[in-house]
């Protein structure tokens, strides 16, 4: 089962069936050996259903048929993990109809696992796209470099580089025999000295090579950024390779990981994963209320946003994820304006307080 994509997120919100759409959201946890979110499942389902009781007739029936049939979809005596979550929007409808369905790596962050509206409620898949995007982890260190692939928490290895030093290459030239011990010793000195710089040169000229493979690697598995770990000279040359890429690069932390097996990578490679994120979404959390303070390309406050995103003139929407309210029709503007969106939580979602919680970095 495939992991969403924002443009697959765009699509969805966009959809509008009939009679209406059931969203659900469904975490899994490894140690629930009783399957406590099938239960809560069919609570959500039957409060749905309560709650409708008095709606016509046509979507009464078609209501308790879509829920049926959700049911029965889960009714196979599975845990599901892995992925840690799945996320699908079903059309109500007596009869089967349209549905869209993905794993996850994270388990939603959402108040209900099921809701029924007239539209998808996309804010909880925002906020799984916005934790847990796909990106490439590289391991560097002088004479070789892993590639990673990095999806819902998994880790899967896409290249692996090696130089290859042959001893021909960088075996030392004897010194001619001499009767001068003194001269002897320099011209073995000289070779050390050029032997080093032979290897040094060599190294530079792989991991530079190496950064630009991994470029052209990532473009290839639809990656546009990549974490690396290893020595800060390695990690520099890599990098140097990597600038022609189309994908960004982060450092991720300066640990010689190279041969650490991919699975005991997991903690080291999440913890960088949050680290670099909570960074990218302070800056722009503090870049955004620096627009808006500046009286020049911000926007702050739920009015003035909603103004801003339906002129078109919003490039990125940020807003906090606990935040009450109308969230989903802010999201479905800024998908329609084609705007970036970033939800954030916690003590990073703190400073927009001052601003109901909603602020923009607006294009003009």
């Amino acid at each position: 089962m495939s992991e969403p994509t924002w443009e697959e997120a765009r699509e969805v919100s966009e959809w509008r069936p009939e009679l209406g759409v059931l969203s659900v959201y469904l975490g899994f946890d490894p140690a629930d050996r009783g399957g406590a979110w099938r239960t809560g499942l069919r609570n959500a389902l039957d409060a749905i259903l309560e709650s409708h009781r008095d709606s016509g007739h046509d979507l009464r029936v078609a209501l308790r048929a879509t829920a049926k049939r959700l049911i029965e979809r889960f009714e196979d005596g599975e845990l599901r993990p892995p992925p840690l979550g799945e996320v699908g929007f079903v059309a109500v409808a007596e009869k089967e109809g349209v549905e869209r369905w993905w794993g996850t790596g994270s388990p939603p962050v959402a108040d209900a696992c099921a809701e029924y509206a007239p539209e998808p409620v996309v804010a909880p898949l925002l906020a799984l796209l916005c934790r847990g995007g796909a990106r490439g982890v590289a391991l560097v260190s002088a004479e070789r470099v892993r590639l990673l692939r990095c999806a819902g928490g998994a880790l899967e290895e896409l290249e692996d580089w090696e130089l290859s030093l042959f001893s021909l290459d960088w075996r030392e030239r004897k010194s001619q025999s001499t009767n001068n011990p003194a001269r002897a010793q320099g011209v073995s000195a000289s070779g050390h000295d050029q032997y080093d710089e032979r290897l040094e040169h060599n190294r530079h000229r792989f991991l530079v090579e190496c950064g630009g493979l991994a470029g052209r690697a990532l473009a290839d598995n639809g990656l546009d950024e990549a974490i690396v770990f290893g020595p800060a000279k390695d990690a520099e040359a890599f990098e140097h390779g990597f600038s022609a890429a189309r994908a960004k690069v982060v450092r991720g932390g300066d640990a010689d990981l190279i041969s650490t097996p991919t699975g005991k990578l997991n903690g080291v490679v999440a913890e960088a994963i949050e680290r670099v994120d909570g960074e990218r979404e302070r800056a722009l959390v503090e870049r955004a209320l620096g627009e808006a303070k500046g009286g020049s390309r911000g926007a702050t406050g739920i009015q003035e946003t909603k103004v801003a995103l339906a002129e078109g003139r919003v490039d990125h929407l940020v807003f906090d994820g606990a935040l009450d309210g109308d969230v989903e029709s802010l999201l479905r503007a800024a998908f329609a304006g084609s705007a970036q969106v970033t939800i954030v939580r916690g003590d990073l979602a703190e400073p927009l307080a001052e601003a109901e919680g909603v602020a923009a970095i607006l294009r003009y």
